[in-house]
């Protein structure tokens, strides 16, 4: 079969749409009443089975992207806010050596 296991359909690799793996469940499903011997079933199926589980892949990759790209975020906005922090400071400072002088 033209798909191997944990791996997306061959026309979405190098998408990153969810919808190419749904469609390419979709399409599988669609396949299966067209099953004339049980080897046919049988193949559907584990295309099925082998689909799903890219997709769960494809998902569980996203999640974690997510998730890196929010821990990223996070110690960016604590560097802004350090920043913006010790910016306000020099400007109380500059500002009070101005109204003493």
């Amino acid at each position: 079969m033209p798909n191997s296991s944990l791996k997306p359909p061959i026309e979405s690799r190098n998408e990153t749409d969810i919808a190419e793996y749904f469609n390419h469940i979709q399409r599988i499903l669609g396949e299966i009443p067209e099953a004339e011997t049980r080897a046919d079933l049988a193949t559907k199926v584990t295309e099925l089975s082998e689909a799903i589980t890219a997709t769960r892949f494809f998902v569980a990759m996203k999640i974690e992207d997510y998730i890196d790209l929010n821990k990223r975020l996070i110690k960016l906005e604590k560097k802004i806010k350090k920043q913006s922090i010790r910016e306000d400071m020099g400007d109380l400072k500059n500002r009070s050596k101005n109204a003493t002088e």
